[in-house]
């Protein structure tokens, strides 16, 4: 293929402040650089070299050289190289993960270069339900830390002088907690007060780490009313530990890769939470930007191990995986069919742990006029010409509430009258949120088929038959178990022939399917869903 280079521009390269950053004046220093490429088109090759420098360190300051990094992504790569300049003295250790790459070394006037590279990466093609780029691709881990104590130390002796627990901190806490008849309710309602009511800046943006890791004191953060994941975590810490209750920040990276144990590095991690022992008996990882969660839900960085920092020690610990009735999607129709196949219906949604979050990012900040449109629409999924009659929802806003969505609607023609007969299809849940957000559509996998979290799904119902009709067929019942999970359907004619109940759950155990394994995952649901299993068939009397 022949190669075309682009010759940089003058203002092609700008330092910038991102711009969720504006609002924030504590922030306001830090730039990022922007780098434009006008001359990309299909054909052109870019070269990008970037280089960074560290400051010596005063004595008897302490000297770190950690980071990691990818060498494959969604577009090919010629060629990446990276290379990391120390004083001889300086150890440095690395691992890769998923796949090697080519190291060396150079030395020179007490100068140690090492240098990795890849040449000609391919890109990965996304092909959907993929495990995330970082559990893919080549991935490279240094450091010249020795142990994960040494790296605790020296976190927490950043973190911890900014807790407060005095002053205006104990003031909020009091306040606060004033109404609380247990721990368990000082937990809630502080946590809750940190995630929604001190704005959250830069979470992608701002990741951790590029402002440093040292956070501002807890009651700066508490007057400015906002902060990132550093300034969040430190003023959650001071206030639960105000209000009495044991809590330890916690470093995790929300897509849980491995964690490389004996590389200790702050570069694998990119988030803060905060680590409750016991909440309703349970651990609790509260994230502080996790405004569309039911309290206790921690949405990223499940089945990840992070570094739990005490001030006198620390530990490597497992984020516990929810199982799937934690996350659960309960859907119960009512429906009554007339004579012309039109329905009247009811659809009543309960949701839970990843359903609850996503209905809350769905329809939590929803004006009246939006979600006016969007019960319309879904109306309108049951079936074309469909017209929402009234909805209701919890208020999404409160997230000690679980997240309950009710919908009447009237919809033409469900029903497919031919002649005499009458062709009736169970329906799905017309809320995107509800639905089971796994589809194993494709034939053949190149990669692993991948879903996050493990996860329940039922739907149950009753559908009143219209006058004139009796039913000659209904769906069998269905009962599929393999190593992935349990797909199960029931369906019952009442004994007078006018109503229909049914119930079905579908509960997946294994979020991580093999390309070999794909085709008997992706049967069971085909066989699941096939129209014999899913179809009621009325005939006139």
């Amino acid at each position: 293929m022949m190669a075309a280079y682009c010759r940089r521009e003058a203002k092609a390269i700008n330092d910038l402040t991102p711009g969720d950053l504006a609002n924030a004046a504590i922030y306001s220093n830090i730039m990022q650089k922007v780098i434009s490429f006008p001359g990309m088109a299909p054909g052109v090759c870019m070269e990008l070299k970037l280089r960074t420098y560290s400051k010596a360190p005063e004595k008897p300051e302490e000297y770190f050289v950690w980071g990691n990094d990818l060498f494959q992504g969604y577009d090919p790569i010629a060629h990446k190289e990276i290379s990391v300049i120390v004083p001889q003295d300086v150890t440095i250790k690395y691992t890769y993960q998923n796949e090697g790459l080519d190291y060396s070394t150079a030395t020179e006037n007490g100068i140690i270069m090492h240098t990795w590279q890849i040449d000609n990466s391919p890109q990965i093609i996304n092909e959907g339900f993929m495990p995330k780029l970082i559990k893919m691709a080549p991935r490279l881990i240094y450091t010249n830390m020795n142990d994960w104590g040494q790296l605790s130390k020296w976190f927490t002796g950043k973190f911890y002088p900014h807790v407060k627990t005095d002053g205006a901190i104990a003031a909020k806490a009091a306040e606060l907690t004033k109404r609380a008849t247990s721990a368990d309710d000082k937990i809630r309602v502080v946590s809750l007060y940190v995630i929604k009511e001190i704005r959250g800046v830069g979470q992608w943006s701002l990741p951790l780490g590029l402002a440093g890791y040292e956070p501002h004191d807890a009651d700066v953060v508490i007057a400015n009313k906002y902060g990132d994941w550093r300034d969040k975590t430190v003023l959650l810490v001071s206030l639960l530990k105000a209000a009495g209750i044991e809590c330890y920040p916690q470093l995790v990276h929300l897509d849980a890769p491995p964690l490389a144990q004996e590389y200790p590095s702050l570069k694998q991690f990119n988030a803060l939470f905060v680590y409750v022992p016991s909440y309703q008996s349970k651990p609790l990882w509260v994230d502080a930007f996790a405004d569309n969660a039911y309290f206790g839900y921690a949405p990223d960085g499940q089945g990840g191990t992070g570094l739990l920092m005490k001030p006198d020690g620390w530990e490597l610990l497992l984020i516990t995986e929810t199982p799937p009735e934690a996350n659960m999607s309960a859907t119960r129709f009512e429906l009554s069919v007339k004579p012309n196949g039109d329905v009247d219906g009811k659809i009543t949604c309960m949701l839970s742990g990843s359903f609850d979050v996503s209905a809350r990012s769905e329809l939590k900040d929803a004006t009246p006029k939006e979600a006016e449109q969007y019960f319309q629409q879904s109306a309108n999924t049951i079936g074309e010409g469909g017209k929402n009659v009234s909805y209701e929802k919890t208020d999404l806003a409160d997230l000690s509430l679980p997240a309950k969505v009710m919908q009447t609607f009237t919809t033409p023609e469900v029903g497919i009258v031919q002649g005499d007969m009458m062709i009736l299809t169970i329906p799905q849940a017309p809320f995107a949120f509800a639905r089971m957000p796994v589809s194993p559509s494709q034939t053949q996998r190149t990669y692993d088929f991948v879903f996050d979290p493990d996860m329940l799904v039922k739907r149950e119902g009753v559908i009143s038959l219209p006058k004139g009709y009796k039913a000659v067929y209904v769906a069998e019942p269905v009962n599929i178990q393999n190593q992935f999970g349990t797909w199960e359907a029931i369906y019952e004619l009442s004994p007078d022939s006018a109503a229909v109940k049914y119930s079905s759950s579908v509960t997946l155990t294994d979020n991580t399917i093999s390309a070999d394994e794909y085709q008997q995952f992706k049967k069971a649901f085909d066989d699941f869903i096939t129209p014999k299993n899913t179809m009621i068939l009325l005939e006139k009397r």
